[in-house]
């Protein structure tokens, strides 16, 4: 099977090095000429940690190259850049393709809305996953480390029908997949949000500081978890508006890294898998720049809509624009980016399920 990945950072050339160990055909494709040129120097990709070696691997910044025949569009990138790459996409798709963002970010809505106003005519599927299937690092152009690659990794499709047929495509290849109802559980599941922007607002004095420190298990103290809590809050009454079943943060590190405590707080520091990733050495990063306009800006604007009070997450908000002196929610992901403005939440559901909008 091809596999054409989108986005050469940790994500993209971790998958790069996995899916090439396992002997599946890949094109690694980036816009970033320096990046691609110093992997294609390297004629590959060097892995260490849960898969070692050399891989070789084909890269390109040429799209129509990537996309030429390809099985599986697994996009990588950064929830900023879905946008541009849905629309870069759309006149190489062919009939019978498979896209999968991971993680979603609330990508498959919003490919699915881009092809629609793109008026395209492939009978393409569209998937997401609620988290990225590898813990890694890039450490350098052509080097990645593979901490872990997450266990249980729940997926969705838009429509939902079409959920058995992507499993049945990648069950070989991804055996950790598992199918869950909607898109929008997924990434109602996405934790990045939760975890990444609480951290890091509330340890910006240490981040900007000198030293280094490890971001979850010294970021994570008790009353930063107390804040992820009252988050899950929100989110877990967004879902039940919704009617759709949420797995607890808890709950999903107990499946990605079999990591099973009494609390939030003690999952973070006995988790093997965050013991070794260090914070960030600055506030311009995607912990904000991601996980706020295209994590808990669309999450605000989503429960809103649907009647929830989405208080900590607009106070996170507000925060962050305090401590950056930026307005995050000018370029935020609206719901009519995502065809989902003016619908009630039964209206949503059926447009999840079947696909199809109602008409008015």
């Amino acid at each position: 099977m091809k596999f054409t990945i989108i986005g050469a950072g940790n994500g993209g050339q971790s998958m790069a090095a996995h899916l090439t160990s396992i002997e599946q055909d890949v094109v690694l494709y980036d816009i970033q000429t320096e990046l691609i040129g110093a992997i294609k120097e390297r004629g590959g990709i060097k892995a260490e940690g849960v898969v070692e070696g050399f891989f070789p691997v084909v890269a390109t910044t040429d799209l129509e190259v990537a996309m030429n025949d390809t099985d599986v569009i697994m996009v990588t990138t950064t929830g900023p850049a879905h946008k541009h790459v849905a629309k870069a996409i759309v006149p190489f798709l062919q009939d019978e393709q498979t896209i999968i963002i991971l993680p979603g970010y609330w990508g498959a809505l919003e490919f699915r809305n881009i092809f629609k106003e793109a008026q395209s005519d492939k009978n393409v599927y569209i998937a997401e996953t609620e988290s990225l299937i590898y813990t890694c690092r890039s450490i350098e152009p052509g080097h990645v480390r593979i901490r872990k690659i997450k266990e249980g990794l729940e997926f969705a499709t838009l429509p939902a029908r079409d959920g058995e047929k992507v499993k049945s495509q990648l069950k070989d290849v991804y055996p950790q997949f598992k199918l869950t109802d909607s898109v929008l559980t997924t990434t109602l599941n996405n934790t990045n949000p939760v975890f990444h922007v609480p951290i890091t607002l509330f340890n910006a004095g240490r981040i900007e500081a000198e030293g280094d420190f490890y971001f979850y298990p010294d970021g994570a103290t008790p009353s930063i978890v107390q804040i992820m809590d009252k988050l899950e809050m929100e989110r877990k009454q967004i879902a039940e508006k919704l009617q759709i079943k949420l797995a607890t943060c808890q709950d999903l590190l107990a499946r990605f890294y079999q990591v099973k405590e009494n609390n939030l707080y003690e999952a973070f520091q006995k988790n093997p898998a965050y013991q070794t990733g260090k914070a960030p050495t600055t506030l311009n990063y995607r912990y904000i720049y991601e996980d706020i306009p295209y994590g808990l800006y669309p999450l605000v604007k989503l429960g809103e809509q649907l009647g929830v009070e989405m208080k900590t997450a607009k106070l996170l908000i507000e925060t962050a624009e305090l401590l950056v002196d930026k307005d995050l929610q000018k370029d935020g992901l609206e719901l009519s980016d995502l065809g989902l403005a003016d619908m009630s939440g039964d209206e949503m559901k059926k447009y999840l399920i079947e696909g199809v909008k109602q008409e008015v």
